[in-house]
């Protein structure tokens, strides 16, 4: 795969009930791969949101408008950005009247000197504030999200099980070589009310910095969170204690799963080097994702649990 300005994207990792939901998934990474590399003449900034952006509208997808729904019927949904030029990074939980938090989280992050990190009540002002469009709660809400949890509930399934891969999330390099991060979700299906997952939390679900490269992760929140895995895959990556970004994707990976010696924290992530490589990985059942470069070559694929 050569080498240079790319838009890497994955529509989550975990497990479907149908083909019909793998075909959507595949559209909406496809539609999101356009939308970045739209956008990508403008910068690695613009590409990521640009390209969770439309993930965010594409409903069968867990983030924005058809997210997954918590336990008490509500959709609040996370997101994180950050900037690899100026490690600069923005988080967002809890948001219940935006269908596009990464907007949120990416203005946020243009404002602070560090970062910022914000919940509720103040984060349903960030709309208005910023000049983001904002929505009622019940708009983030479907048909199909309702009725998922309906049945979930009657039948007593753990949270978080099927129909939904969990999160979205792209990373980007440009043509000056910057990278950047951004990732979007509605949590855990039938998540407790409140909780907060990897997603938003800087080094968790989302790390960039143009030394090294961007790296995005899908699937477990909680040993996500425990493990540092976006940090902790480019750390790999940046002391070269695995021989290829690749490698260091698949230890960063199989560290979940050893940590507890089972297979609750099989997760995914997304990365680009600052040297333009590209790695989709997952130790989850399944996962979508894609990359695509501004010459027109791309690749858009649903993953399956690697052997072993």
């Amino acid at each position: 795969m050569s080498a240079g300005p790319v838009v890497v994207v994955h529509g989550g990792a975990g497990s479907l009930e149908s083909e019909a939901d793998r075909r959507q998934y595949l559209v909406g990474v496809a539609g999101a791969l356009d939308a970045g590399v739209a956008a990508l003449a403008d910068g690695c900034a613009a590409a990521v949101r640009a390209a969770v952006v439309f993930m965010e509208a594409h409903t069968i997808m867990n983030a924005g408008r058809g997210a997954a729904l918590a336990a008490d019927g509500t959709a609040a949904l996370d997101a994180g950005f950050m900037d690899g030029a100026t490690r600069r990074y923005g988080g967002v939980t809890g948001v219940r009247r935006c269908m596009h938090p990464v907007l949120l989280a990416a203005r946020l992050a243009d404002e602070g000197d560090f970062g910022r990190f914000l919940g509720p009540p103040d984060v349903d002002a960030l709309p208005e504030e910023f000049g983001v469009p904002a929505c009622l709660p019940e708009e983030l809400i479907t048909a199909r999200a309702r009725a998922i949890l309906d049945r979930r509930l009657a039948a007593k399934v753990t949270p978080g099980a099927a129909p939904y891969l969990d999160t979205v999330g792209a990373v980007a390099l440009d043509a000056n070589g910057h990278v950047a991060a951004a990732v979007s979700t509605g949590g855990m299906s039938m998540k407790r009310a409140g909780r907060i997952g990897d997603s938003p939390v800087v080094g968790s679900g989302f790390w960039a910095d143009d030394a090294v490269g961007a790296c995005v992760t899908t699937g477990v929140g909680e040993a996500l969170a425990r493990m540092g895995t976006a940090r902790r895959c480019m750390q790999l990556v940046a002391d070269g204690l695995s021989e290829t970004p690749a490698a260091a994707a698949d230890r960063a990976l199989d560290e979940l799963i050893e940590f507890d010696g089972d297979e609750r924290g099989a997760s995914g992530l997304i990365l680009v080097t600052r040297a333009g490589d590209v790695v989709l990985d997952h130790n989850s059942p399944e996962m979508s994702g894609g990359w695509a470069r501004p010459d027109g070559t791309r690749d858009v694929t649903h993953l399956w649990r690697r052997p072993g």
